[in-house]
């Protein structure tokens, strides 16, 4: 239960950012007429996923509405990345700007927010940029551990606002896309007025928030004659300090394990929703003995001179169901090849020590 290493495959960076919008009936759609992708992923779809040709009809219900441009305009494109669980978010341009500022002026940015969802994690932004009505920022944001069950579920809050280093940020305008309107690795282009601020449903339902998402990695290495589990990253975690952010780790279990032995830990990562740990354990056991076993794997939250909160987990293992148990049977059917999934953290982990 001793080898503990950080592979190659692992060190390799992967940015952690979030990202996409959200519409409105007078959205005006267009489909990307250029390259195959989203601004900013030349060519290839991220992770290389090839992006196939735009779709040539408008939405039915798009429109324009007469006071349109009252508040400006937004050109940006979404691409959902369905192998690597991935929304990319390009922010374009916006176009005549409602005036902010006493110079008739903005300062102009861009603030992403998955909905339903009330978590930092679940909120990017662009730059700044000073003292234009016509903004280009041309800039792409990233939400990892999106699932297809999310973009059937979820929707995209675009807001454009104003800095204001003396006062609070102002708010210009927004647009909303539901990511159901998106088809898997096709980016779609949108070029929409912004609409006045729309109010966010509060009474919605509260099930429907998670306490995060995981990728884990499995490989039964026949080589080191154990299990090699690797924790890459964390996404959209709950937020358990009073600044809004997490001092996320995570500890790994094979169970049954009586006294223990079995338990490793990741280094702490400091206030962040969305962690990067690229760290992998080796379980020193033969492939058989597998089929008995399960995969304990809980998130906490680091706190000096406290206990540390427990923020979710996931247990993977023959009794489990779905990609849990998916996960786990393949990775047992597939002797040395690494298999990596995301899976959504829960609260309630039946038989595990939920304390640390």
């Amino acid at each position: 239960l001793h080898c503990v290493s950080t592979p190659a495959h692992l060190r390799a960076s992967r940015g952690l950012r979030p990202a996409v919008p959200a519409f409105p009936a007078s959205v005006r759609e267009r489909k990307a007429l250029g390259g195959p992708c989203a601004r900013g992923v030349p060519g290839r779809g991220a992770h290389g996923v090839s992006v196939g040709p735009p779709e040539d009809e408008p939405d039915a219900d798009g429109y324009e509405s007469d006071d349109c441009t009252a508040l400006g305009t937004l050109d940006f494109s979404l691409l959902y990345d369905q192998e690597s669980n991935a929304l990319h978010c390009t922010i374009t341009k916006a176009k005549g700007l409602k005036p902010m500022d006493h110079n008739g002026l903005a300062d102009p940015y861009v603030k992403l927010h998955l909905l339903p969802g009330a978590s930092k994690a679940n909120k990017l932004r662009t730059k700044t940029l000073r003292n234009t009505l016509n903004p280009m920022w041309n800039e792409t944001l990233t939400y990892y551990g999106i699932t297809d069950e999310d973009m059937i579920r979820k929707t995209l809050r675009i807001s454009v606002c104003d800095e204001d280093k003396f006062r609070h940020n102002e708010f210009i305008g927004e647009t909303r896309v539901p990511l159901k309107k998106l088809k898997p690795n096709h980016t779609k282009t949108f070029s929409i007025c912004l609409e006045k601020q729309l109010p966010v449903d509060k009474t919605e339902d509260k099930s429907l928030e998670e306490r995060g998402r995981i990728l884990i990695s499995l490989k039964y290495s026949s080589q080191k004659q154990g299990l090699l589990v690797g924790i890459v990253r964390c996404a959209h975690l709950a937020a358990m300090d009073a600044n809004g952010y997490s001092d996320p780790y995570v500890k790994t279990y094979l169970r049954p394990d009586v006294d223990k032995k079995s338990k490793h830990k990741t280094a702490v990562k400091k206030k962040t929703l969305n962690p990067e740990f690229n760290e992998e354990f080796c379980y020193e056991i033969k492939h058989g003995d597998l089929a008995k076993k399960s995969l304990e794997v809980t998130v906490w939250d680091y706190d000096i001179g406290r206990s540390n909160d427990f923020i979710g987990g996931v247990v993977l293992g023959i009794n489990a169901k779905g990609e849990r148990l998916k996960h786990w049977f393949d990775c047992l059917k597939n002797k040395d090849k690494r298999i990596e999934r995301w899976h959504t953290l829960t609260s309630e982990l039946p038989g595990a020590v939920l304390s640390d």
